[in-house]
């Protein structure tokens, strides 16, 4: 979390300040107040801010109340305006002083004329705040932090009283870091890297002893200088901060060890993987080009990029088999790891264990970034990336394996791994390592028939072959993954009856049903498993759930023995706990068989693959989102796709109204509650307290002209409601003056109404006695709860939606698409026209959000959760409406 983001729509007490756009004021007009000032510039506030969201962690942010953050980011930016003295010339000496006496000299021109003040020619309190907080960063001897106000009351900026003691001690921590890497002076240039986090701060260095030597001074001042900080912050529980030198070479002090031998994790049927570039070129065998990269000394950092259960992991132990008694010595580490004990602990120990004091030049692959945390969004990948870069610039070659989804778009993953950020001067806490990409590829027919044929034998394999997986074209596309072909073949006769098409939700289906059904046979028949006033008889698969999802909401991947132990007091009843604290070895067994979950030696299970954690999560949001008991949380768009496929289709059959209410003609009905709402890394369980009408279709030209009829083409937002004069390929208007009336193009009636503006569409549903729809009641009218990519289900139909594939090229008939309706009965939710909202679309107010999506887009954009933003004043030849009603 950013400091910032804690001063999102917050306010002064009266309302009248917005703390999150004044501070962007601060920050812009700052450049102006600081300019000339080179060594203590807007650059050095700059990374003082980017310092104090490191050094404070997220739960002290938390405690902070929005108007100390407020006070703090403005001193950020106020402090060290006192370097040019009353002459205009830059004098370190005394310039906290003089930081204070210009800003109560001249508030106004500090951008405190807004804030009020106590007596007339007095500084606002506002403004006495931040200058107190800026002339505490002060040396200890100049300003004592206990001389400052630890109970400041300005009832403007808080009812409740300010500490601004502390805020003075943490600019006091944030500026020393960027000051004591300037005092350093010549040692700078043996300083790489300064890495900053919560309560440590390591100064990397390299070069002979002399420099270390050299830097154990320098960092003994800082520490020195940072007691008196630490002693006030430790009060508050702040967890104390000191710096640290790291050699960025170091050499083991144990003993060489044997390298381990990685054939035992091979999978029994491993078939070789093939690989391609980002522009999807053929690159090979997959290990043929990792090989090549090991063998250039240049290159140094490689990604190895794919799709889930695709056998990146596999690929990492069978190379490093290969790599065993050669000049290298292959270290995997399964990054899962780091979740529980940190990224250097764990390399380091990894390494010691694997090369010693080897000679040999160790090479890193480093399994599963996306497994580092079980939820993840851009800021969680940013934060990683950092450690990964602190933690590896020793190793000469590393390589990096991750899910492709980990990062939000093609975009994102080029920024995250290839693009380089560096601050114009001073310490570079922010480093992206430069990785090169190459992506696994799915089984070509080849390596799906070497697969079968490993593990059926030549005769089954062709007749499996020829009557499952080329008679039944999606079995093809789902065993172009290893952990699903695996699935496949373990339950074949199964897999065969599948009604409709096979899906990896009904493969899961499968292998889970039948483990289920085998491990009820074992236990006992008056076994009943409670969750909350039900009762599933033997139904361990609910047990499962709770579990996964317990560690899909702790970001966890595995838990202990005793935490079991605690699952089952909570989700069993008195009796069924006396048989399992009895039998608990054979629930034990158990899930040890379970083709699943496995057991870790020290008493830990884990998931055998994180699909299945996304799976099980996904079987407990189907049971309880349609009863509206799930929590809105974010979940991963594998386990959206899996709610779809388990959701029980019978939610959608019971839908009508509250008893005496009917619904109007032309309108749908939308109940309340849960459901899932967007996409990518913003996937989310979101609710509605009401339920409300929607149009079935959106509002035609026939319709929109009968309401020019009667109140005319008016303007509003500085254009006309509609545009009547425009034309885009052979999507001309379609509405046209006749005197002083409006008519339709014959043959155009039922066309969806187009070049209409918000305050056009607002205006007609007005008085039409409707509304325009919010975007998350659009979604859900599209969607339904389950989470659906499009209106029908979630593969793409053309012959479902008006888009580019469908090669119409301009609008169709309102009506035309019924096979595409959304489950609520809605049609033209995926592409024809786009669609307003009555929700803006950005914190400015700027734009409104658009939905659905239109005939010249291609199939990406015809999906439910696609959303764009638009000026409410334009009209365009894509964008018409739909209107919807409260009850």
């Amino acid at each position: 979390m950013r400091l910032d983001e804690r001063l999102i729509e917050e306010r002064t007490t009266d309302g009248r300040i917005d703390f999150h756009d004044h501070i962007s004021r601060v920050r812009k007009e700052a450049s102006n107040w600081l300019k000339g000032i080179e060594k203590n510039g807007i650059d050095h506030s700059k990374r003082l801010e980017d310092y104090l969201d490191q050094l404070i962690p997220d739960e002290f942010k938390e405690k902070l109340k929005p108007a100390e953050v407020f006070i703090l980011l403005y001193a950020v930016y106020l402090h060290d305006i006192g370097y040019r003295n009353e002459q205009g010339e830059i004098e370190s000496r005394d310039h906290p002083l003089r930081s204070k006496k210009y800003i109560l000299e001249d508030p106004n021109k500090y951008l405190f004329d807004r804030f009020p003040s106590m007596k007339k020619g007095e500084a606002p309190l506002a403004a006495q705040a931040v200058a107190d907080v800026c002339y505490g960063h002060a040396h200890e001897s100049v300003c004592p932090l206990r001389d400052i106000p630890n109970d400041f009351t300005d009832v403007c900026l808080c009812k409740k009283a300010l500490n601004l003691r502390r805020l003075a001690a943490l600019l006091r921590l944030g500026d020393e870091m960027d000051q004591a890497y300037n005092r350093l002076g010549p040692l700078r240039d043996s300083v790489t890297l300064l890495a900053i986090s919560p309560g440590i701060v390591r100064i990397h260095w390299e070069g002979d002893q002399s420099v270390g030597e050299a830097l154990v001074g320098r960092v003994q001042e800082i520490n020195e200088t940072l007691e008196p900080v630490n002693d006030l912050l430790s009060e508050w529980d702040f967890p104390e901060t000191s710096s640290v030198l790291k050699p960025l070479v170091k050499k083991s002090q144990h003993s060489p060890k044997e390298p381990i031998d990685y054939k035992e994790v091979i999978p029994e049927h491993y078939i070789p993987s093939r690989c391609h570039n980002e522009k999807g070129a053929d690159k090979g065998l997959l290990h043929d080009d990792v090989l090549e990269w090991l063998n250039d000394p240049k290159r140094k950092l490689l990604a190895v990029l794919g799709d889930y259960g695709i056998g990146k992991t596999s690929f990492c132990y069978k190379f490093a088999c290969d790599m065993t008694g050669s000049a290298y010595v292959p270290v995997v580490v399964e990054l899962k790891t780091v979740m529980v004990e940190g990224w250097r602990e764990v390399i380091q120990r990894e390494v010691r264990s694997r090369a010693g004091d080897s000679t040999q030049s160790p090479v890193l692959i480093l399994d599963g970034f996306d497994e580092l945390s079980l939820t993840f969004d851009k800021k969680t990948v940013i934060k990683e990336i950092k450690n990964l870069s602190e933690t590896t610039q020793e190793y000469k070659k590393v390589i990096l394996t991750s899910r492709t989804q980990f990062f939000r778009d093609e975009e994102e993953e080029k920024e995250t791994l290839v693009r380089k950020e560096f601050h114009e001067r001073g310490p570079r806490p922010l480093i992206h390592p430069r990785f090169e990409r190459i992506y696994v590829s799915l089984f070509d027919d080849e390596q799906i028939k070497q697969y079968i044929d490993l593990c059926l034998g030549k005769a089954a394999s062709e007749k499996f072959w020829n009557e499952t997986v080329e008679k039944v074209f999606d079995v093809k596309d789902l065993a172009r993954r290893p952990i699903l072909i695996d699935l496949i073949v373990t339950d074949l006769d199964a897999v065969q009856n599948i009604a409709g098409k096979v899906t990896p939700g009904k493969i899961y289906r499968i292998v889970t049903k039948r483990w289920q059904e085998r491990e009820e046979q074992r236990l006992p028949p008056s076994i009943e498993l409670h969750h909350k006033e039900e009762k599933i008889p033997k139904n361990i698969i609910l047990f499962m759930e709770e579990l996964a999802y317990w560690m899909f909401t702790r970001e966890k991947d595995r838990l202990h023995f005793n935490t079991l132990k605690d699952a089952i007091n909570k989700y069993f009843d008195n009796k069924t706990k006396e048989m399992l604290r009895l039998s608990l070895d054979n629930l034990d067994y158990q899930i040890r068989n379970c083709s699943f979950l496995s057991r870790h030696a020290q008493g830990y299970y884990a998931f055998a693959h994180r699909s299945f954690i996304e799976y099980f999560v996904a079987g407990k949001l189907a049971r309880e989102i349609p009863q509206d008991k799930a929590k809105e949380i974010k979940i991963t768009d594998e386990t959206a796709l899996f709610v779809s496929e388990l959701i029980d289709p019978s939610v959608y059959e019971r839908l009508d109204p509250p008893q005496g209410v009917r619904v109007p003609e032309n309108m749908v009905y939308v109940p309340p509650g849960q459901f899932i709402m967007g996409e990518r890394d913003n996937i989310r369980i979101a609710g509605l307290k009401e339920g409300f009408f929607i149009d079935k279709y959106p509002v035609t030209n026939s319709q929109f002209c009968e309401f020019l009829n009667e109140r005319g083409n008016q303007q509003e937002g500085g254009k006309e409601w509609i545009d009547l004069e425009e034309g885009y390929k052979k999507e001309r208007y379609q509405i046209k003056r006749d005197g002083d009336r409006f008519a339709v193009e014959s043959g155009f009636e039922d066309y969806p109404c187009i070049y209409v503006s918000w305050y056009g569409s607002s205006a007609y549903a007005i008085w039409a006695g409707k509304r325009l729809p919010a975007e998350e009641e659009w979604e859900k009218a599209a969607r339904g709860i389950d989470g659906r990519v499009y209106p029908w289900g979630n593969e793409f139909d053309k012959d479902k939606c008006n888009t580019y594939e469908s090669e119409i090229g301009h609008t169709t008939p309102v009506k035309r698409y019924k096979e595409g309706r959304s489950p609520y009965g809605c049609l033209n939710m995926a592409r024809n026209a786009r669609e307003w909202t009555d929700s803006w679309y950005d914190e400015e107010k700027n734009a409104k959000v658009l939905r659905g999506g239109f005939w010249f887009n291609l199939q990406i954009f015809a999906r439910c959760a696609d959303r764009s933003g638009f000026n409410p004043a334009i009209w365009v030849y894509d964008i018409g409406f739909r209107c919807a009603r409260t009850l």
